[in-house]
């Protein structure tokens, strides 16, 4: 695999974390560790709630087999969302992650996706408590499962910090979710007065949510794409937020909603870096290849991550695989055959890519091990265990 540089920086759960038993996709025992540092969650007050039991709603499979939903209080979803705005209040807009990790794109709603994402074994480890997360946004909206999706990701964020890093999309955005079904699900679970004020919460959370990412010093991740108005990194990080109306801010609009040019397009392979107006979504700005070269150049990055569109292979790669797009939702909006992908960073600095099937092509039943099974097939059929910056398929 191809060894992009990152910057190696080991961070190891502490020697005296404190297992929990929980109830995995399988309802089998699984072992997870609670970091017992200063940014435990139990140096928060835990007078209003037991965060341990409110994960463990969440990851048992009765919770979620069959597309059962989660039960909520409105006051349990307060709690959990003013936590979560205090942790996103002390990070800056361009987050810092070291290798090895993750990063995971469009969720949208897709409960289970999700959880198959999160119950991947690492040795005898969950991957959710044992592994770095990066995910790009978009967890609500379209799906049915927003709420749970959302909510999940937060808790995580409260119980390992540090772990997870949760960048804004454009759906994270109270326009956007207001049209798109987060706002109805969270009026139809709790009746239009609770719902309403649970949902604008939510979206001030969202404001306060990182922009973008960056993983060792030489992998750049954010949810929509570059911009003509990003010199350098300092650019992002003087962002301030919250940022409840992201068109004051056009650095801001692109990283959540820039698309690259077609590569059917002519001006995709212009020599020269191009911004031009994004007609397919409205606002923000669509960049061709050179674009790309030349930003990862002044930056002195190998690869940019984004997310925000549907892929059929669940990535696709641009720029002379200078930038990856993944989406993480597979069977998106339970109409396509696309697949979901996630992008793994070893911690030597090589990129692979793990694939996911929809489940019902997996005819995977409640409970069964099918449920939390990867496979990282390759568009042309051929199985492979890595697929490195120079080795994976073009799509």
């Amino acid at each position: 695999m191809k060894n992009i540089g990152l910057e190696e920086a080991e961070v190891e759960l502490p020697a005296g974390s404190l297992p929990l038993i929980l109830l995995s996709a399988r309802t089998r025992l699984a072992t997870l560790y609670l970091n017992q540092s200063n940014n435990c969650f139990w140096k928060m007050s835990m007078e209003k709630m037991n965060i341990q039991e409110f994960l463990k709603r969440h990851l048992r499979a009765s919770s979620y087999a069959n597309e059962r939903s989660v039960n909520y209080t409105p006051e349990e979803l307060i709690e959990v969302v003013k936590r979560a705005m205090e942790l996103f209040r002390k990070e800056p807009s361009l987050a810092r992650m070291s290798p090895p990790c993750i990063v995971v794109g469009d969720i949208h709603g897709q409960y289970l996706d999700l959880i198959r994402i999160l119950n991947a074994k690492n040795d005898d480890k969950m991957a959710l408590s044992s592994k770095r997360f990066m995910f790009l946004g978009d967890y609500v909206d379209r799906g049915r499962r927003s709420v749970e999706c959302i909510t999940l990701m937060f808790t995580l964020k409260i119980m390992y910090p540090t772990h997870y890093v949760l960048l804004r999309g454009n759906h994270e955005s109270k326009a956007i979710n207001h049209a798109y079904g987060f706002k109805d699900e969270l009026c139809d679970k709790f009746g239009e007065a609770e719902g309403l004020k649970v949902w604008e919460l939510y979206n001030e959370a969202f404001a306060l949510m990182p922009l973008a990412g960056i993983i060792g010093s030489k992998i750049l991740c954010m949810h929509g794409g570059i911009s003509k108005h990003l010199t350098c990194l300092e650019d992002i990080e003087k962002i301030k937020r919250p940022i409840m109306e992201v068109a004051e801010c056009p650095l801001a609009i692109d990283l959540m909603w820039a698309d690259p040019i077609d590569t059917f397009n002519g001006g995709s392979l212009d020599p020269t870096p191009r911004y031009v107006e994004n007609t397919l979504r409205g606002l923000a700005c669509m960049f061709n290849e050179a674009a790309v070269k030349e930003m990862c150049l002044r930056l002195k990055i190998e690869l940019i991550v984004r997310a925000h569109q549907m892929m059929e292979y669940g990535f696709k790669f641009y720029a002379e695989r200078k930038l990856v797009t993944i989406f993480s939702a597979p069977r998106y909006l339970n109409e396509t055959e696309n697949k979901g992908a996630i992008l793994k960073v070893s911690k030597s600095g090589s990129v692979s890519l793990v694939l996911l099937k929809p489940r019902a092509e997996e005819k995977a039943t409640a409970g069964s091990d099918e449920k939390t099974k990867f496979l990282t097939e390759v568009p042309n059929g051929k199985k492979s265990r890595k697929l490195s910056l120079r080795s994976a398929p073009r799509v």
